[in-house]
């Protein structure tokens, strides 16, 4: 649904290996997309950090309704839009609520 309307945009993974940020919104699903480095078992790694709010103001007046972690290859790329995806789909069924979600145990973060 998202990816096949050409009105949604995400950047590329270059975009992310850069280190960049993209804040995008979709039919009021608002996102946030970045690198973050995290650390585990001493060792230090890049995920690309996904979260989302609902409605028409910017982040830091809205509510996180959901946030995960994907790996920084062309898979966790393609993870987040599937995340994005079902994000949306929630938003559209009224099940998106108040309290974060998020899929940080399947990384083992």
């Amino acid at each position: 649904m998202l990816r096949d309307n050409e009105k949604f945009y995400l950047p590329n993974l270059h975009h992310f290996q850069n280190d960049n940020t993209f804040y995008g919104s979709f039919q009021g699903l608002r996102f946030r997309v970045k690198s973050e480095q995290v650390e585990e078992a001493g060792e230090k790694r890049w995920t690309i950090a996904t979260l989302c709010w609902y409605g028409d103001f910017c982040l830091e007046e809205s509510d996180v309704v959901a946030e995960a972690r994907f790996p920084m290859s062309e898979e966790g790329y393609d993870q987040v839009l599937d995340w994005l995806e079902g994000q949306y789909r929630l938003m559209l069924d009224g099940q998106g609520g108040s309290e974060p979600q998020s899929n940080d145990e399947s990384l083992g973060v």
